[in-house]
């Protein structure tokens, strides 16, 4: 049986029992023979494939599926499940969806899946055995296609994209790829404890001070005022730019937040996509820069 096709028994396995809430195993098998969720698999689910199911579960995405003797059921153990469990769940969903019915765009409307999604399972076992990463890799700038040998540390998601940061073994820098810019699957290598991932390197601690999926390593964080029309400060507290980010001002003529991060491109694009809306307070050098991004996109209606 395929990769994809555990992956898809889990996500089945998962959503039924989240779903059922205290559902027994025989119930679990009748429905799995009912509506199987490969269709090219077996339609027999055997317990001991059960329990396999349940562990890896717990490995790969930290849900812990238990036994309640007293509802005779199983059920989901995690009283909250984090968002980034979610997200992978979600994508591992939409990809599901895609594979179960080929005809499901006539009765649903999906947005576009997560870049490199079908990679996700290669690269969260080999950050869990530790283990190194080959792959073809083509640069989003010079379109320049590459062989990588990586040691991956984990995996961030960031505007509809999944992106892996992993020491490059040719020159030890700590960089981030791009999973759809991968051009052939990724094969990790067959010994295990190869490496041992940095303690300064976690998602937490890595992306503390950046907006987006690019740190740079040389660059401090810097105190950012902005000032939001009303209407747009509704936006921007119901979705921070940055976990660092507080409300010093809210009023009927504007919404004033403070923010503590790197000065990055990405920031700097994100703050561009709410122009109309925004006025940089400080500091200046971001004010100044701003400033002169819009005056040259304007330059280019001067003669309309």
């Amino acid at each position: 049986m395929s990769k994809q096709s555990y992956f898809k028994r889990y996500l089945w396995l998962f959503d039924f029992i989240k779903r059922m809430k205290f559902v027994s195993f025989d119930e679990i098998c009748k429905r799995y023979e009912k509506y199987p969720p490969d269709l090219d698999g077996k339609n027999q689910f055997s317990k001991s494939t059960f329990h396999r199911d349940i562990l890896a579960i717990n490995d790969l995405f930290g849900i812990q599926i238990s036994y309640n003797k007293a509802e005779k059921g199983y059920f989901i153990e995690n009283e909250s499940i984090e968002e980034s469990q979610l997200l992978l769940i979600d994508t591992y969903r939409y990809i599901n969806s895609l594979y179960q019915d080929k005809d499901i765009n006539q009765y649903i409307s999906l947005a576009s899946p997560k870049g490199g999604g079908e990679y996700l399972m290669v690269f969260l076992e080999a950050i869990k055995d530790r283990r190194n990463v080959t792959f073809d890799y083509c640069r989003c700038v010079t379109d320049e296609t590459t062989r990588r040998n990586v040691e991956p540390y984990f995996i961030k998601e960031f505007k509809n994209r999944w992106y892996l940061i992993a020491r490059d073994i040719n020159d030890s820098q700590t960089k981030t790829f791009a999973l759809d810019r991968i051009k052939r699957e990724p094969y990790p290598a067959s010994g295990a404890n190869a490496f041992v991932i940095p303690s300064h390197i976690n998602p937490e601690k890595y992306f503390k001070d950046v907006f987006g999926i690019f740190k740079m390593n040389n660059l401090q964080a810097e105190e950012v005022v902005l000032s939001f029309s009303p209407l747009k400060g509704k936006f921007i507290k119901s979705q921070p730019l940055h976990h660092s980010q507080e409300i010093i001002i809210d009023n009927d003529v504007e919404c004033r937040v403070k923010l503590n991060i790197q000065i990055t491109h990405d920031f700097e694009m994100e703050l561009l996509s709410h122009a109309d809306e925004l006025k940089v307070i400080q500091p200046e050098h971001l004010v100044r820069s701003i400033g002169y991004k819009l005056e040259k996109a304007l330059s280019q209606y001067n003669n309309i």
